[in-house]
């Protein structure tokens, strides 16, 4: 299983991509500059990091502690690459065929 299976699973297209696949497609189809990316990436891990403490404050238990962690991860990261990517997946298509070598399942 590749990482952009868990973090951007509702964009068909960015589905089944090592975490460097994920990177170089999003600095390449997103509208901002590779620096953006990498705030956007670190607002990405505090909003993990405030759902997971959210939930150990509920409950501490080894259970909820996975339970936050899994949310944490996934959630976040799901919304913001649906809403960012849903209105380009042709320019999606169009850098994945150009790059095609790179990006072909193996």
């Amino acid at each position: 299983m590749k990482i952009s299976t868990l973090f951007a699973a509702f964009v068909p297209e960015l589905r089944k991509l090592s975490g460097a696949q994920l990177l170089k497609i999003w600095s390449a189809c997103a509208p901002w500059s590779r620096n953006w990316i990498y705030l956007h990436l670190v607002l990405l891990l505090a909003c993990c990091s405030v759902i997971f403490n959210l939930i150990i404050r509920v409950n501490a238990s080894p259970f909820a502690m996975l339970f936050g962690l899994a949310l944490g991860l996934t959630i976040p990261a799901n919304i913001y690459f649906f809403f960012v990517f849903s209105g380009r997946r042709d320019a999606l298509r169009q850098f994945i065929l150009e790059n095609w070598e790179e990006f072909r399942s193996e």
